[in-house]
């Protein structure tokens, strides 16, 4: 049971209006299930689950099964104006204007990354995230305020709290890590 899982727009859409009859904590495995862990994992996490309970998240289509982060196929890169660069525009390695901002990692950075970010790859990342940057508590509490964010400004406003927070307390390697895995998502 190595398989990792993320939410379906449907579980997205539990999560905000909780119209199926979910226990305490398959509920709370629907809030924090993401596939920076394997299910198994999730499942220890968090008291009073089953395997069956996981299954049950599948089978109701909350859930859906993914690759592994860095297994996933990839995606071509965006340029700024939001078309697609081809394979021939994206060298490895180069001090590309992307390439310069991740090296930098600065909170400008962030910002213009998290602006030009869309809702699902924003939620994605912050949800992924969380945890290992802010600890379990901390993590399961952030992701509890990612689920609460009404619309896409609500989102990036917590994005920029999130990434202000990892550069004040991490430092740039941090914050660089997180713009990386939204850029990668997005």
């Amino acid at each position: 049971m190595n398989k990792r899982y993320v939410k379906t727009p449907a579980g997205h859409a539990e999560i905000q209006s909780k119209t199926l009859a979910l226990s305490r904590p398959v509920r709370n495995l629907l809030l924090v299930i993401n596939d920076s862990q394997p299910g198994e994992v999730w499942l220890q996490q968090i008291r009073g689950l089953a395997g069956t309970d996981l299954t049950a998240l599948l089978d109701a289509g909350l859930i859906a099964e993914t690759a592994p982060p860095g297994a996933a196929v990839a995606r071509p890169a965006r340029r700024p104006d939001g078309s697609d660069s081809s394979p021939a525009d994206t060298v490895p390695g180069s001090l590309t204007p992307t390439g310069i901002e991740a090296a930098t990692g600065s909170l400008q950075d962030a910002q213009q990354c998290i602006d030009a970010a869309d809702y699902t790859p924003l939620y994605d990342t912050l949800t992924a995230q969380a945890k290992g940057q802010l600890g379990l508590l901390k993590g399961y509490r952030f992701t509890l305020e990612v689920e609460r964010a009404a619309d896409l400004a609500a989102l990036r406003t917590l994005a920029r709290r999130f990434a202000q927070g990892l550069h004040d307390d991490h430092g740039p390697a941090a914050l660089r890590q997180f713009l990386d895995a939204l850029r990668a998502a997005g």
